[in-house]
């Protein structure tokens, strides 16, 4: 069953962040090194920790940071572990918005994504995610100036009850993913 929970647990987000297959992906010309990095300590942010929750254990697969640009327009940042790259993130990424809106007063959902990076466009139309505009020469990555892709999903009028049984048959039919289990940190 994948399951979300808020987290304050700092040290464990950093861990999120600065895995060597992620830095490189989340960070751009002016980021620090990942030794450096220290995640932002604010209580409008709200660090959104995915699990894919077994009998005995549950795998972590990675978060989301939730950051306010008003109270109800919330931009997002993903930060999947390799072992939920593939159909768990992606169903991990189609249940996300429901939980929030149940969690916060957060009723738009934006983000922003590289033009360059085909496979997080991709990953943010297949959760459900409409591109709204193209923010012009505001990354820079490797020396170079990139577009993004302004992209968004807003909670509709009636919202879907939670069905975690549904999200637990779902993650159980996907291909078997090597993911270290992890233990369960509490916040």
């Amino acid at each position: 069953m994948i399951a979300f929970e808020r987290s304050f647990d700092y040290e464990l987000i950093r861990s999120i962040l600065t895995h060597p297959r992620l830095w490189k992906y989340l960070s751009d010309d002016y980021s620090p090194a990942p030794g450096d990095f220290y995640p932002q300590e604010h209580p409008s942010i709200w660090y959104v920790i995915v699990r894919d929750v077994h009998e005995k254990s549950a795998d972590l697969l990675g978060l989301w940071m939730f950051v306010p640009q008003n109270g109800v327009c919330w931009e997002v940042h993903t930060a999947l572990l390799p072992c939920a790259w593939g159909e768990r993130g992606q169903l991990a990424a189609r249940l996300l918005p429901t939980w929030i809106w149940y969690a916060s007063h957060c009723r738009r959902i934006v983000t922003n994504v590289p033009a360059s990076n085909r496979l997080a466009l991709h990953f943010a139309y297949r959760a459900g995610m409409k591109v709204f505009g193209v923010n012009e020469a505001s990354y820079l990555k490797n020396g170079v100036l990139l577009d993004q892709v302004m992209l968004g999903i807003s909670r509709p009028d009636q919202l879907p009850p939670i069905e975690a049984g549904e999200a637990q048959e779902r993650t159980e039919e996907r291909e078997e993913e090597v993911c270290q289990p992890q233990s369960l940190h509490r916040s």
